[in-house]
């Protein structure tokens, strides 16, 4: 999943736009060496965001952030497929 656009927060967190769902805002946060999503600020204009959406963010941002090798190795660790 292609990010659109990154910036910084308070606390290390970082807001994310996807190009799946432009309209909505992702805040990930810091955990373990990782980055997970914490909160969506989601807009009537996307479709819903399922479980698979995600893990797709989070594993773009963990590449886009190159810390990949710590978000592998979490216990639920599976690289989510494109549809």
């Amino acid at each position: 999943m292609k990010i659109l656009q990154m910036s910084y927060k308070k606390r290390g967190n970082i807001e994310f736009v996807f190009e799946d769902f432009p309209h909505s805002k992702v805040t990930m946060a810091p955990i373990k060496g990782y980055y997970f999503v914490r909160t969506i600020k989601w807009s009537r204009r996307d479709r819903a965001v399922t479980r698979h959406d995600l893990e797709k963010f989070e594993w773009a941002a963990n590449q886009a952030l190159g810390t990949t090798a710590f978000y592998r190795k979490r216990k639920a660790f599976h690289i989510p497929s494109s549809p």
